[in-house]
């Protein structure tokens, strides 16, 4: 049924019978359209002149078609979304509205992706593990440098991959549940150089600029892209860059050692306090990428990834903290002024041989990091300075070999490789060690440490499949790691002669070794609409630190059980047990000073801490349209590492403890359906966290805390293809924490309205407002006014956008925090208000 404009008001079906019915509440004159497959389509004019009117229109005949005699037909359909099996494919052309200025701005706006604040996305519930271009992947987990980056013009699919399998060898054979997503180009854009510029500046006042250049050149047999970005806006387009120097993580077979991380042992910068980036980041960023992939004519592919970031990041915080346990009652007031500086250097190697069932796969990532702090702290009064460099250096080579034996067997072996070392050298002017070694002209603390680790592993994998709903895998490998921590402190008095003291406590000379020679086998069946699987790792692990040693066979089973059904809906249960090891940084006996008047001690030794965790999900509906989805998973550590807190008004020793009995329970819950009268997409969304732990403070019995979170709210879209449309949100978020010597309980407000209006295809206004209100502070309610103007120049492929930020310029934000034995209320600086205007050009 059609209004005046011709727009559908609503619509419906006809049954066997050819009855059908349609429904509106508004009044006026209106079209009636039928239409049938084979038939001419039938108008007829309806007046509805009162609410609740019931017109019968009894019988309508239409008529039949014409039969003609065509040699040929060509049907085609240009549906904006194609779901084939295992793959989703968005229609670029039907989602854009040529002003995003990157992918990741145009993936936002597909229906079933989140984009997270970190850049991480997410099809549905899961992560999105690979962006590729043209099913070649260059950035691995750190995709955020090409989502952020690249440009949206050349762009014809998005397409989602389900049980995507990085080795096509293994396609039909591993039960994968990797989500990946494919980026596909025009077929004007290939086999060419294309790309894009943009520069922006707001006025010489603000001096703040952004210049970014896209430049690539993809083709069947090498792809080449290129990217240099630059901003002081802002704005944090560098994320990928942490994932990339980090060691591959996948747990599938082609990864050995998947719960390496990179060695940290301290932190001189605080980046953010509790809130979002865009508005606090004070930032000066570098970065420059060169991408290179070619195909040789017999088999072999070269790839290679090289990323250069350079960043400067300033954060501004006041703190205001009270204390209050048994006799100790203090306050402390802060004014910290953070500065970091980081250099990074990422190389990145791949060598890939294809025979006819095999493959042979060399890959090599070089990585390097230089930071410098220059820290500036007022405390209590008292200015402490703080400077110090990190440095890492890391190393990893990984070997794959791949046999598929036939279309249902494969065979894989892997070797890997990594070497870390890392170091911290830095200064802290206070007071702190005058308390400690009741020195007066102890002003000047030295703190050095250094830490080197060494991991090599193996792994042979067995997979079988039956059917796509009935897979084996049989794992068999060994791990080695070998780290050393070495810590040293000095302290000197105001013109930098050297203290002498007692430092036994605070030097550390530690190494730790271990071996883990593992075993796993895992099964997976799907019969009629029932599912179910089971996994059962076998690990004997060996554990040596300085003069303790520890054996022993641990093993860690899982199961799962599921039903899939459209109309009911589908359910999963799963349960699982496993073991997790200490590792270097539990087990350094004396202290590290950790800078911020801060010490750590985490003297646990050699354990293997069990664990449990249950969980369920429901869903029912489509991810792409309307749904209902329910999660929940419970957590408990049978032992876990807590903390010790040795606190005074003046510094703060924090020793590790094994405790009994943490538990965690989460839960979330998401409702998407379609409002036919409102003509909007709308989202009830829930979520609930609750944490059971214990810790101690001074030496004293342990204290039992129970701290929970619950989160409630709805968004709204509009759902109609007109001039104007529009999202619009609201949360609130009860934070309570309720322990043996207090309790405390706030609340925290958030909404968003945001409005989109476009006054022909070429030009676009949107407007975004914001408001916060959080709960135990004096500040009011918070907003933040923001809106982009874009002007689409197609016959010279340029856009002209102006962008206003922070428009009611809000100059700070007030946070409040608790744990069980303190509340602190942080004040945050934010970015002021400015206009920026900016030329992207297309090429």
């Amino acid at each position: 049924m059609l209004d005046e404009n011709n727009e559908i008001e609503t619509f419906g079906f006809s049954d066997k019978t050819g009855s059908f019915s349609v429904f509106t509440d508004k009044l006026g004159t209106f079209k009636l359209q039928i239409k049938a497959f084979n038939f001419n389509s039938k108008e007829i004019d309806v007046k509805i002149t009162s609410q609740n009117q019931i017109i019968n229109l009894g019988t309508i005949e239409i008529d039949k078609l014409k039969e003609t005699e065509i040699k040929e037909v060509v049907i085609t359909r240009a549906n904006p979304i194609r779901i084939q099996k295992d793959t989703v494919e968005f229609k670029v052309q039907n989602f854009s509205t040529g002003a995003e200025l990157n992918v990741e701005e145009l993936l936002k706006k597909l229906p079933g992706i989140t984009v997270e604040s970190d850049g991480k996305i997410k099809f549905g519930n899961k992560e999105v593990e690979r962006v590729m271009v043209e099913n070649d992947d260059l950035f691995e987990r750190g995709y955020q440098t090409l989502t952020q980056n690249m440009p949206t013009k050349p762009l014809d699919k998005v397409q989602v991959l389900r049980k995507y399998s990085r080795n096509k060898l293994l396609k039909g054979i591993e039960n994968s549940e990797s989500v990946a997503i494919n980026l596909t180009l025009k077929e004007d854009a290939k086999s060419k150089w294309f790309g894009n510029t943009l520069l922006a500046s707001t006025s010489y006042k603000e001096n703040m600029h952004q210049a970014k250049l896209n430049l690539m050149n993809f083709s069947k047999r090498k792809k080449i892209y290129t990217l240099l970005n630059y901003n002081n806006l802002g704005l944090d387009e560098m994320k990928g860059v942490d994932y990339l120097i980090n060691p591959s993580s996948d747990k599938d077979v082609e990864n050995v050692g998947s719960n390496l991380r990179t060695l940290s042992i301290i932190n001189l910068h605080s980046k953010n306090a509790q809130f979002e980036d865009k508005r606090t980041n004070f930032n000066n960023d570098k970065l420059a990428s060169l991408n290179y992939i070619f195909n040789f004519p017999k088999d072999w592919k070269l790839k290679f990834v090289t990323v250069f970031n350079q960043t400067e990041n300033r954060n501004f915080i006041n703190s205001y903290t009270k204390f209050n346990y048994s006799n100790v009652n203090f306050t402390n007031i802060e004014s910290k002024t953070w500065k970091q500086s980081r250099q990074n250097i990422v190389g990145k190697f791949e060598l890939l041989k294809e025979y006819k069932n095999a493959s042979l796969m060399f890959y090599n990532k070089l990585s390097q990091l230089n930071e410098d702090n220059n820290n500036n702290f007022i405390f209590n009064g008292k200015t402490n300075l703080q400077n110090g460099e990190n440095k890492l250096f890391a190393n990893e080579n990984r070997l794959v070999f791949t046999q598929k034996i036939d279309s249902s067997r494969a065979c894989v072996a892997v070797a890997k490789y990594l070497q870390q070392n890392r170091s911290y050298f830095f200064t802290d002017e206070n007071e702190v060690f005058q308390f400690i070694t009741e020195n007066p002209n102890a002003q000047k603390i030295e703190q050095s440490i250094n830490s080197k680790m060494q991991f090599g592993g193996v792994k042979f994998s067995y997979l079988k499949s039956w059917s796509e709903d009935r897979t084996f895998e049989l794992q068999m490998g060994d791990e080695f790691r070998k780290d050393f921590l070495h810590s040293d402190i000095a302290l000197y008095n105001s013109a930098g002669q050297n203290i002498t003291f007692d430092n036994s406590g605070f030097i550390n000379n530690n190494d730790f070794l271990q071996n883990n020679l593992f075993s796993q086998i895992k099964y997976i069946n799907k019969r009629n609409k029932w599912n179910y699987g089971f996994t059962v790792l076998n690990q004997f692990i060996s554990s040596e630190s300085n003069f303790e040693n520890k054996n022993g066979f641990y093993i860690s089973p899982s199961f799962s059980l599921g039903y899939q059904n459209k109309k009911t809906g589908n359910f999963n249960l799963s349960a699982a047990r496993k073991f997790s090891s200490t590792g270097i940084t539990d087990v350094f006996t004396n202290y590290i000073y950790q800078g911020n008047r801060n010490f750590k001690q985490n003297n646990i030794g050699i354990q293997q801490l069990p664990e449990y965790n249950i969980s369920f999900s429901y869903n029912l509906g489509d991810v792409l349209s309307e749904y209902l989805q329910l999660n929940v998973f419970y957590f408990k550590n049978e032992e876990f590492i807590s903390n010790n807190m040795i606190v005074n008004p003046n510094y703060t020793f924090n020793q590790s403890i094994l405790v009994k009995n943490n538990t965690n329970l989460s839960a979330n819950m998401e409702l998407r359906k379609y409002l036919k009268f409102l003509k909007s997409r709308f989202s009830f969304l829930n979520s609930f966290f609750q944490s059971n732990y214990q810790n101690s403070v001074n030496s004293g019995e342990l204290i039992k805390t129970q701290f929970s979170n619950f989160k409630t709210g709805f968004e709204m879209k509009s759902g109609w293809t007109k001039k104007i449309n529009y999202e619009a949100g609201y949360e609130w978020v009860f934070n309570n924490i309720n322990s043996e010597i207090n309790q405390r309980k706030y609340t925290d407000e958030k909404g968003f309205v945001n409005l989109y209006y476009s006054f022909n295809p070429l030009f676009r206004f949107e407007s975004y407002f914001e408001f916060f209100k959080y709960g135990n502070t004096s500040q009011k309610i918070l907003q933040f006014l923001d809106f982009k103007v874009n002007y689409q120049l197609k016959d010279y492929k340029m856009n002209l956008f102006l962008m206003g930020n922070n428009l009611l310029n809000s100059n700070e934000i007030q946070r409040f925090s608790i744990i069980n034995i303190s509340e602190s209320l942080y004040t945050q600086k934010l970015l002021p208000r400015h206009l920026v205007f900016g030329i992207n050009k297309n090429f």
